[in-house]
């Protein structure tokens, strides 16, 4: 993860998001798994690695509230 950009960025949201931030630990084990489930496709379905493809996956919410009447 050290020398990876895309992760350095999801370490940076997940540590930093507003709701539910994760602590460091809990922030590499979360993407750590991510990367076997990257490496999983690649090598069952023959694709290839894209960074941007796998930073799309992440959800993330609107930083807009949304106002209830």
């Amino acid at each position: 993860m050290a020398h990876a950009d895309e992760f350095k960025e999801l370490h940076a949201y997940y540590t930093t998001r507003k709701d539910n931030p994760l602590k460091k630990l809990q922030s590499l084990i979360v993407i750590a798994c991510k990367i076997l489930r990257v490496i999983f496709a690649i090598l069952t379905k023959g694709m290839t690695y894209d960074p941007k493809k796998m930073l799309r996956d992440i959800v993330r919410p609107n930083e807009q509230s949304v106002q209830v009447a």
